[in-house]
């Protein structure tokens, strides 16, 4: 028999294989950070002897969840109270640019960089989410801040996919150095072999810096393969300052015009995009990110999601650091914030939802041959979600069902990033939590203070353009 480090057994296995198999009475074999074989319990038990065993007794075996898109330290101000006097509240470009980027945005600090980012991490871990691509927000935490983030997604024990969100927004000179930022990252962290952190080049949007400077960041993805993380459409505030200034009816045209576009574009929002954009999307396999809490919180509208799946896009789900860093809840949010939209109760299937929650967001980052479902030779991320003697898990029928729209990230008992158990019995093994919440709450007074007596801007223009 062979030796493995892990044989999860008797569990329910939702595995989103290419045939999407669920192999009820199920089990796992593990050996260091590679899953070896997924099967029946009979079959898998007379070829393997672990070192540790794990029954999962019914419960459900799943590939670790796949966030796509977010900002961790935004976490410190979900709850927090802002004035937002003097802003057009309905006006998302006259939030923005004249109250988050001044006062929130650029009151970031190294430690809340860290904090922050593990924070979040260790919030998705313990609810399910193995792999988070992030993006680092703040004019006063480079160089240096990518460092932090990557600590704190270590030491919570998160598979990491990091960005700095570069742009001009503050001046060409601070532009060059974002992007330095996320250079200089990727040269680092993408060499290690096996590593659970690695680096992508990021651009804030369209409208937040000079065509050349997208330029740039694209000829520095093709040098680096490192891909690209961007906010795409995400508001008519966006799509009205590029016809204004770049004389293009919508985002994906500008950006297709520039030669920016490519499958290793992961576009975030893609709310305000017409047919003709969502053909050229897809001829140059952009990847879509699907926001639904942020939008919804920011009133920005709903991504035509129905129409991307249509024409054959790869759709992931992001989190955008709103609220509960709960993928559970991100999945629900989904199917039913579409069906209510269109007033179609037969769209977002409860399978669609899930793909799109593990394997279409490995696929979004270009990792899907090393995560995103349970098959020999991936990376072991995976979970079990406990559904036994839960009332709203009673009774299951459907499995896909009850996997994607009804439990939640307080049902997810134990998970495995790359082959080590990060949560157990619930509790997160990596991760002293009542010391982090005593730091994030000292922290995060400061923060707020600061936040209180900074102005909002008076107006807002990106000087590495000539306006029209």
């Amino acid at each position: 028999m062979m030796q493995v480090d892990y044989l999860f057994k008797h569990g329910t296995v939702i595995t989103m294989d290419k045939e999407r198999r669920i192999i009820e009475d199920g089990s796992v074999a593990i050996k260091k950070n590679r899953i070896v074989d997924v099967g029946t319990t009979n079959d898998l038990e007379t070829k393997y002897q672990a070192k540790e065993v794990i029954d999962a007794n019914k419960r459900f075996i799943m590939p670790g969840f796949v966030n796509i898109h977010n900002h961790s330290f935004n976490l410190y101000t979900r709850f927090m109270t802002i004035p937002m006097d003097g802003i057009n509240v309905a006006d998302f470009g006259d939030v923005l640019t004249r109250w988050y980027w001044p006062k929130v945005e650029d009151n970031n600090t190294m430690e809340i960089a860290y904090l922050g980012a593990l924070l979040c991490a260790a919030e998705m871990v313990q609810r399910g989410i193995t792999t988070s691509a992030d993006m680092l927000e703040g004019a006063n935490v480079i160089p240096g801040g990518l460092e932090q983030v990557a600590k704190g997604f270590t030491e919570a024990g998160l598979r990491g996919v990091l960005s700095f969100e570069a742009c001009e927004r503050v001046s060409k000179e601070h532009g060059q150095l974002a992007h330095q930022e996320n250079v200089d990252f990727i040269k680092k962290w993408n060499q290690i072999p096996d590593s659970t952190i690695t680096g992508r080049l990021s651009v804030h949007t369209a409208f937040s810096s000079s065509p050349e400077y997208l330029q740039m960041v694209r000829e520095w993805a093709d040098k680096l393969q490192a891909g690209i993380q961007m906010h795409i459409a995400q508001t008519t505030y966006e799509v009205e300052f590029i016809k204004k200034h770049h004389g293009h009816t919508g985002s994906v045209f500008f950006l297709d015009d520039l030669g920016f576009l490519g499958p290793d574009v992961i576009a975030a929002h893609c709310i305000y995009v017409s047919d003709r954009e969502i053909e050229i999307l897809k001829d140059k396999d952009v990847k879509i990110s699907y926001n639904v809490k942020s939008n919804l919180n920011a009133a920005n509208g709903v991504a035509p999601v129905p129409k991307f799946i249509e024409a054959g896009l790869t759709v992931g789900l992001g989190l955008d650091g709103i609220n509960i860093m709960d993928m559970h809840e991100m999945m629900t949010h989904c199917a039913y914030t579409i069906r209510n939209h269109y007033l179609d109760r037969t769209l977002m299937p409860p399978e669609m939802v899930l793909e799109m929650a593990t394997i279409n967001g490995a696929k979004a980052l270009q990792m899907e041959d090393q995560i995103g479902s349970l098959e020999p030779g991936k990376k072991a991320d995976l979970i079990m979600v406990d559904t036994r003697n839960k009332l709203h898990l009673t009774p299951i029928f459907n499995i896909w069902t009850a996997a994607a729209l009804a439990a939640r990230g307080s049902d997810v008992e134990l998970v495995m990033v790359d082959g080590q158990i990060k949560v157990k019995d619930y509790r997160l093994l990596n991760v002293d939590v009542p010391y982090l919440i005593k730091e994030v709450e000292r922290t995060a007074k400061d923060f707020l203070a600061r936040i209180l007596r900074t102005p909002v801007l008076d107006s807002w223009k990106l000087s590495t353009i000539s306006y029209r």
